[in-house]
């Protein structure tokens, strides 16, 4: 099948994350794609990746408040390849005025499927001038605003991708990125340096319990001054500031006891999906994440807290008793980013029987 998608990619959040699970997946699969992605775009978070040939950079974006317009869009890109399935990922993000110019045309040639990623209905009136013939939503929460605009006939629900269960070697791991072999090892990552203050505290309580390192990277377009200025007085803190490759995320995940996520429910947003979790479920170590809206479709397979002195006794648990590794198992191999990129392509057998 021949796939054209518009989207963020290499970017570092969640619908390039999205993207590149599935897209990638099609292509290992034996399907055609291509991508038609930004040059320049306000969430485009740099990564070490580099594009595929299958991927085309033909616009480009300065602000996405109040909408979402494109300060430069090459047409010819889309208009000359050669697609059956047109997919769009995040269209409020996307430069919806220039993409509804020459609608009719990508009509013309190929069936249309919008993923929605948005948290809420968009304010862009644009957004809702599409006329796609299959919308995508991660669950009911997406689905709820969705059907005040669109028949539920053309609204179908696929979970976000994972990657597939993939585990590591603790002791390699260490070996390799010198870390010690006696130590519990905390790990946290990403541009969010201050949601790794709230967690200091209760982690220092536990360093006096059990030899601790909370090892942090973050990126540099992070705000890392209010991690470094942590560190002075909790001598547990490990601070490394980086640009994190996959593969180099998987190597830290593989070595450490535990992944901290600390983020509060998005109030703005009702319907959040923790892209991260997506991204490194499959390494193995055990997630810890703050009990909120970005986890509301997760269960056991991996580890909620609801506050400090939860999170405190939940890692007690897990560094005395262990965790149960067969239930992210059992999660991956129905949500893993091969089940998940096949039910796209089912919905597209479907979407071109239609005529």
């Amino acid at each position: 099948m021949k796939i054209g998608m518009m989207c963020l990619w290499n970017a570092a959040n969640g619908p390039s994350i999205h993207a590149e699970l599935i897209g990638r997946t099609w292509v290992e699969i034996g399907h055609k794609l291509t991508v038609f992605s930004a040059i320049k775009h306000p969430d485009a978070r740099p990564t070490n990746q580099t594009d595929e040939k299958y991927v085309i950079r033909h616009f480009s974006v300065d602000e996405v408040h109040p909408y979402t317009r494109a300060s430069f869009f090459n047409p010819k890109p889309i208009l000359e390849a050669d697609f059956e399935i047109f997919v769009a990922q995040n269209v409020e993000r996307l430069p919806a005025e220039k993409l509804l110019k020459y609608w009719d045309k990508i009509k013309r040639k190929a069936k249309t499927v919008m993923v929605a990623h948005e948290g809420k209905a968009p304010n862009d009136p644009l957004y809702y001038k599409f006329d796609w013939d299959g919308i995508v939503c991660f669950d009911e929460r997406y689905k709820e605003y969705l059907l005040k605009n669109w028949s539920e006939d053309k609204i179908k629900l696929i979970p976000y991708p994972h990657y597939p269960f993939k585990p590591g070697d603790k002791i390699k791991s260490r070996e390799k990125l010198g870390l010690p072999t006696n130590e519990k090892i905390i790990f946290s990552f990403g541009f969010r340096a201050e949601d790794i203050l709230p967690v200091i505290p209760p982690l220092k309580e536990l360093s006096n319990r059990y030899k601790l390192r909370y090892l942090v990277i973050l990126n540099p377009e992070s705000n890392v001054e209010i991690v470094k200025d942590q560190t002075k007085e909790n001598k547990f803190i490990d601070l490394r500031v980086k640009a994190l490759t996959m593969d180099e995320i998987y190597s830290y995940l593989y070595a450490s006891d535990a992944l901290l996520i600390h983020r509060e429910s998005n109030k703005k947003y009702k319907a959040v999906v923790s892209s991260t979790v997506c991204q490194v479920l499959g390494a193995g170590c055990p997630i810890v994440f703050h009990n909120s809206n970005y986890v509301d479709t997760y269960g056991e397979e991996i580890i909620k807290y609801n506050d400090f002195e939860d999170l405190r006794k939940k890692l007690i648990e897990l560094f005395d008793n262990g965790f149960d590794i067969n239930k992210v198992k059992k999660f991956l191999e129905k949500n893993n980013a091969t089940k998940i990129a096949s039910r796209f392509i089912r919905l597209f057998e479907e979407l071109r029987k239609e005529g």
